[in-house]
């Protein structure tokens, strides 16, 4: 599976659990954040670094998203992998 099919699907899971995904510029004052899960107001957020590479938004997506309950969730046998890469 490609980066850009792999992204877009870890987008839609992250958009079936109703977290919102965030593409930001992170790092403009001299300290730069790789982005990850957080909670603002209570609600789960996923900042993801606008100015990193495809493969990177991928990492920071694929370890925001193994933390959440994804039970009764369908996931692409591919990208199953891909989570479970990301715990090891």
């Amino acid at each position: 599976m490609n980066d850009l099919l792999l992204l877009g699907h870890l987008e839609e899971i992250a958009t079936r659990l109703g977290i919102e995904l965030r593409y930001e510029n992170l790092g403009q004052t001299g300290f730069r954040s790789m982005g990850g899960l957080c909670r603002v107001a209570g609600k789960p957020l996923i900042l993801l670094n606008r100015r990193d590479p495809r493969r990177q938004k991928i990492r920071v997506l694929a370890e925001s998203l193994k933390k959440l309950d994804l039970e009764g969730i369908f996931i692409p046998p591919a990208v199953r992998r891909v989570l479970e890469l990301e715990n090891n």
